[in-house]
């Protein structure tokens, strides 16, 4: 009986430990990545704002979606530091993500070079033309690495995730111009 009482304590205490660990801001930036690649609630709901504004025809809100939900999916990341310093932080990740940004300047320069193809009496044809481009994105295999550096705060004890600016978003989403 002593033995079960033992290990039930141990099992308690490495519960407890383990806890503990969820509120680092190392573990916060990889739960806040992982929202993204296990598509929670929260990133869906962003998804259907951002498709829904998106201009896009309904047939290409849905290519658009599963553009989206494809870079989520797979984004790969590594923690490679963190900095703490009293209540903020640094978290400095690798990303990897798809290169959605080479599949859109692809795109472009083949409507540059394609007029044929979607223009009629000299007028774009936007909604073919974001067809081609929304599949190029969807079919593009290649990958780009990301820097990142996410800054958390820690408020009543808790690290928290500061909302990340426009480049930091970018990146994520695989859109970023890296040759400005």
């Amino acid at each position: 009986m002593k033995k079960v009482y033992y290990i039930l304590i141990g099992a308690i205490f490495i519960f407890l430990l383990s806890g503990c660990g969820t509120n680092t801001p190392k573990a916060k930036t990889e739960e806040y990545l992982s929202r993204y690649t296990s598509l929670n609630t929260a990133v869906k709901d962003e998804l259907d704002t951002t498709v829904s504004s998106s201009g896009l025809s309904t047939a290409n809100q849905e290519s658009y979606r599963k553009v989206l939900e494809r870079q989520y999916k797979n984004i790969k990341y590594e923690v490679k530091d963190e900095s703490v310093d009293a209540d903020e932080a640094i978290v400095k990740v690798k990303i990897t993500v798809y290169d959605l940004y080479k599949a859109e300047k692809n795109s472009l320069e083949y409507l540059n070079t394609n007029h044929d193809e979607f223009y009629e009496n000299n007028i774009l044809n936007q909604t073919k033309y974001d067809t081609y481009r929304l599949n190029s994105m969807l079919n593009i295999t290649d990958t780009i690495d990301y820097d990142i550096n996410f800054y958390l705060t820690k408020k009543n004890g808790t690290w928290i995730v500061d909302n990340p600016d426009a480049v930091t978003l970018e990146k994520i989403h695989g859109l970023y111009n890296y040759e400005q």
